[in-house]
């Protein structure tokens, strides 16, 4: 017989560790017994009773044979688990539990995002980077040096018949107050970036907690979709017999089964606005599109006791765009600053060693400071363009406020549209419904109503439930963009 190879071994191996897995509860308790493990042997195991009518040649190296041997050993004494052979980790679900009927919580969904979002990642960045700057324009330009030879001949190139070497260190010193100037513009740039580091996580987060809400309703509107699937089922049996009977005609038969395909189509519906919702989730969270998600929390429903006018006081205390917006004028401001004392004169040293054949050694100190006042316009440009951004910088943060009083505003009167929704849907509408079908359903048993009203009551359970879901998930997302515009939980 052919001897296989590697590879089948190792598989081999793989289904015996699943089934010791499943036999031995406790490596040390109660293994499996040796006529199992031999009814288990892969095709590479040699028994004492094949060894003696095989020849060498078919026989399988020594090394190959040894490990085989120590890995089934390992195995039976419980040291090796099927894990080693498994993928346990790789699209593992979010939640408390295993599978995708955990709970999926948005804290743990939120900190993941934190964590994990490339985009968060990119503003962190630009913000480090920024910081980084502030040292580099504070500090003096790079000191120069250099070596001069004077007075060898033209003819050839040769340094060495110079009668004079001169070995130069120079320096440039800014006038007092331009780096002070340039740091502080470089400092509230810093500002800036932070506070665009913030915004871009508020509104990665912000994302992250609508995908989360649009995942709540769909899986809320598939369990409204599979109780009404039962509910019409149940009236269908009901009207096969009753026309079984004779006491109704074909028709409301009929308009069962085109009503149950009509919520079997919404299904199908549904569930590709789940797959959409976390692949999106997923995404955001940077996880492959089709990892395993548990199933969301609603959000909570604790009383929102916040006016408009207290949220826009905390707006404009907490949104990162206004500090943003705030830095940038000063960004704008010392950078004004700082390109009006470009009028300033800057000084150069410079410290001279002279090295002379035949005379004796010196030295030659000099100064030099520039003058800038000569081309005034270059100057004159640089400050007018300077003054002009700085006043861009103003608009544009009267235009942040001003958008954020109307965020605000309008997203306050949407959460509380949506929750007074989400309280009356639960505590009128819907247990009014369902007690309305009941009472339709038992009429209709009863032959004291007719087929028409009963359906009527199921389609409006069924508006109803699905209703009740949207302006929950809704609800959620309102709340999620009101806390980016404020810049603060709520």
């Amino acid at each position: 017989m052919k001897r296989r190879g590697g590879l089948e071994g190792v598989g081999s191996l793989g289904t015996l560790a699943l089934r010791a897995r499943s036999t031995v509860a406790s490596p040390f308790l109660s293994l499996p017994s040796p006529h199992v493990l031999l009814k288990s042997q892969p095709r590479w195991f040699i028994s004492p009773s094949r060894l003696g009518r095989r020849g060498p040649a078919e026989l399988p190296s020594r090394s190959s044979s040894f490990l085989r041997f120590l890995l089934l050993l390992l195995l039976c004494l419980g040291l090796v688990t099927p894990k080693v052979f498994s993928t346990e980790g790789r699209g593992r679900p979010i939640g408390a539990g295993e599978g995708p009927s955990s709970v999926l919580r948005l804290e743990e969904v939120v900190r993941e995002a934190r964590e994990q979002s490339p985009e968060i990642l990119a503003a962190r960045r630009r913000w480090e980077a920024a910081q980084k700057k502030v040292l580099a324009v504070k500090t003096w330009p790079d000191p120069q040096v250099g070596v001069e030879y004077w007075g060898f001949s033209r003819g050839r190139l040769n340094v060495g018949d110079a009668e004079e070497k001169w070995y130069d260190v120079s320096q440039t010193v800014p006038f007092p107050g331009k780096l002070t100037l340039r740091g502080r513009a470089a400092h509230h740039e810093a500002n800036r970036q932070e506070g665009n580091f913030r915004a871009v996580e508020r509104e990665v987060l912000a994302r992250v907690k609508s995908a989360y809400y649009d995942l709540l309703f769909a899986h809320r509107a598939l369990a409204v979709v599979e109780e009404q699937v039962s509910v019409m089922r149940r009236i269908a049996r009901i009207a096969e017999a009753r026309y079984a009977a004779g006491k109704v005609s074909q028709s409301e038969v009929l308009r069962t089964e085109v009503e149950l395909s009509k919520i079997l189509n919404m299904r199908v519906t549904l569930e590709q606005e789940k797959e959409t919702a976390q692949a999106r989730l997923n995404a955001l969270l940077n996880r492959p599109t089709n990892a395993l998600l548990g199933i969301p929390e609603g959000p909570p429903l604790a009383p929102f006791r916040y006016t408009a006018q207290q949220l826009e006081e905390l707006a404009l205390q907490f949104r990162p765009e206004l500090d943003a917006a705030r830095h940038h004028v000063d960004h704008m401001r010392s950078e004004l600053a700082a390109t009006r004392a470009e009028y300033l004169p800057d000084t150069m040293l410079q410290y001279t060693f002279r090295e002379r054949r035949g005379m004796p050694n010196d030295a030659v100190a000099m100064v030099r400071v520039n003058v800038p006042f000569v081309w005034f316009w270059r100057q004159g440009a640089l400050v007018g363009s300077a003054s002009r951004e700085r006043d861009e910088a103003r608009a544009m943060l009267h235009t942040v406020e001003n958008m954020t009083r109307y965020e605000i505003k309008d997203l306050w009167v949407k959460v509380q549209t949506a929750r007074r929704l989400v309280d009356l849907y639960r505590t009128s509408v819907l247990p009014q419904a369902e007690q309305s079908v009941k009472v339709a359903e038992a009429l209709y048993r009863a032959n004291r109503a007719g087929f028409l009203d009963l359906l009527d009551s199921v389609r409006s359970i069924l508006e109803f439930q699905m209703g009740y879901a949207q302006s929950l998930a809704q609800y959620g997302q309102h709340l999620a963009q009101l806390e980016r515009a404020i810049g603060k939980d709520l």
